[in-house]
């Protein structure tokens, strides 16, 4: 039985439509954000989604909860899908400085009913780390690898589980699922909640559609460059 997995950028953030100068450390969704996560929840109904995961930014939670509301998922929080870098601010090289997310309490009353991973204390997701690096976040990749391939869906063939993460990661991930530093069209901007279909079948994954967004009309399709910075 194979498993699938959707892939799927969180919708527009703040920091998206700002210069790095003006960026912070967990951004909301804007108004455009918004419609975007919207049209996302009615595009995940033709994937018969299962479960539910996502990362423990705001931009990440609040692309979910539309889709919670339509498809009746209680959504995941994980604290090891979140964006490369992790929660920092600054901009420039050398200056970037850890900062420690939304905590537990927060989380549980931002998003009541959510499951919140028991990794993430009262203090923040992210609370004690630096600006995060590059081998850091390749050994983080190889682990959410390990775990997407032992999970188990449990109600059916069709059902698929579905990731709401982030550009950079999307990236590091698949390099990571595909064995493979390159991939068809790996940097093509990735569309705010683009959506990446790969297949499992218990040995190897396989990608099956990358960076979909015919969910989305075109005046609402929002693309970010293939940077750390953007993402």
């Amino acid at each position: 039985m194979e498993k699938t997995v959707l892939l799927v950028r969180h919708a527009q953030s703040a920091n998206n439509a700002l210069p790095e100068c003006e960026r912070v450390p967990d951004p909301a969704l804007t108004p455009l954000g918004r419609m975007q996560a919207e049209q996302l929840a009615q595009g995940l109904t033709q994937f018969s989604v299962a479960e539910l995961f996502c990362s423990p930014f705001k931009r990440s939670l609040d692309t979910a909860l539309p889709a919670s509301q339509l498809l009746g998922i209680r959504p995941s929080i994980r604290c090891d899908i979140y964006e490369q870098g992790g929660c920092y601010s600054g901009f420039e090289p050398g200056k970037l400085q850890g900062e420690p997310g939304m905590g537990r309490a927060e989380l549980l009353a931002s998003y009541p009913g959510w499951a919140v991973d028991d990794a993430i204390g009262p203090d923040g997701w992210n609370a004690g780390r630096d600006y995060e690096s590059c081998e850091a976040v390749k050994l983080r990749a190889s682990g959410v690898v390990r775990w997407l391939s032992r999970f188990w869906i449990p109600t059916g063939r069709r059902a698929a589980a579905a990731l709401i993460i982030h550009a950079d990661f999307k990236r590091l991930l698949l390099a990571e699922l595909l064995q493979s530093d390159q991939w068809p069209d790996c940097m093509q901007p990735i569309w705010n909640t683009g959506i990446s279909l790969l297949r499992f079948d218990g040995k190897s994954w396989r990608l099956c559609d990358w960076n979909s967004a015919t969910h989305l009309p075109t005046d609402l399709r929002t693309p970010v460059s293939a940077d750390v910075s953007a993402a």
